[in-house]
């Protein structure tokens, strides 16, 4: 379609309206510029900006990629799906791939802002229930909020992962440079303890070994994944959520702060006695070897 989105044509069925807030808005001329859309609460907070820049996928192939605005001379149109922003990822997990999305904006006023430049206009609009629904405002209020925590405890899972990663490419690393000097050995015990104490508390997180949904049958579940699965049991209807899925995410955030507080443990006391060792050592920053490397331009 026009802002990147799929448009599917069925042969024997109709099409649905836009599931979304419809925005109109009318330029002049072509901008040279960037242009933007801004999606906020009543209070002015942001929910979500797009824009009709190139996007760039930052070399992870599977991240979603956000749908751009037009931005013609004339008349534009963007679809606003009302999603707040998604939970943080973990680059190439398949386990919560279907399972990041932001919660829906609850029923009430918002606001969305058209800016091009240093030119910018804004225009609130209503979000409204279906009237067949018997849900309270409370209730949706309800609703969102514990959305929204579990997407926030999701990211904090995710991005505990990819400190994970970040940690250990760089261990090994440490180890790769120290061969062929007096510090290889020491370095790669030290590196191999460090490793296999940061892929015990990834392992815990998340599943590592799943590649497709044959997995599910005989891999265990993890504990990002049994957060993901929470979300769709909240959103399922317009309802207040009910108590029990207040008891299962309050077992779930106690568990994972649990490991979140090992592995906060795990980087203050074993990765500084790892840097204290490399110091101490002095390990060069930079080897020169005569083995073949992936890219010449690396």
């Amino acid at each position: 379609g026009p802002t990147g989105e799929i448009d599917r044509k069925f042969l024997d069925a109709g099409a649905n309206p836009p599931a979304g807030v419809r925005v109109w808005y009318w330029l002049k001329d072509a901008p040279k510029g960037e242009v933007a859309l801004t999606f906020m609460d009543a209070d002015g907070a942001e929910i979500k900006t797009f824009t009709s820049a190139e996007r760039a996928d930052g070399g992870d192939d599977d991240a979603p990629r956000e749908p751009r605005i037009q931005a013609k001379r004339g008349m534009n149109r963007f679809d606003w799906n009302m999603r707040y922003p998604n939970a943080r990822r973990v680059p190439g997990d398949k386990t919560t791939a279907e399972s990041l999305r932001g919660p829906l904006a609850p029923p009430g006023r918002c606001q969305v802002r058209l800016t091009l430049g240093e030119r910018s206009q804004t225009r609130a609009f209503d979000i409204v229930k279906d009237p067949r629904v018997s849900a309270t405002q409370e209730d949706f209020e309800a609703q969102f909020g514990l959305l929204t925590a579990i997407r926030d405890k999701l990211s904090e899972t995710h991005d505990n992962v990819n400190r994970i990663r970040s940690v250990r490419a760089q261990a090994r690393e440490w180890a790769n440079r120290a061969k062929g000097t007096p510090a290889e050995r020491p370095v790669a015990d030290a590196a191999a303890a460090l490793v296999a104490k940061l892929d015990d508390a990834e392992s815990a997180l998340i599943q590592t070994e799943y590649r497709g949904a044959r997995d599910r049958l005989h891999l265990p579940i993890r504990w990002n994944a049994k957060l993901a699965g929470l979300a769709p049991v909240v959103s399922a209807a317009d309802f207040a959520p009910p108590r029990q899925a207040y008891a299962v995410f309050a077992e779930y955030s106690e568990k994972l702060d649990a490991h979140f507080a090992a592995l906060d443990k795990t980087l203050a006391e074993d990765l500084d006695e790892f840097r204290n060792l490399l110091a101490e050592l002095e390990v060069s920053s930079i080897v020169p070897s005569a083995e073949p490397t992936p890219s010449a331009s690396a």
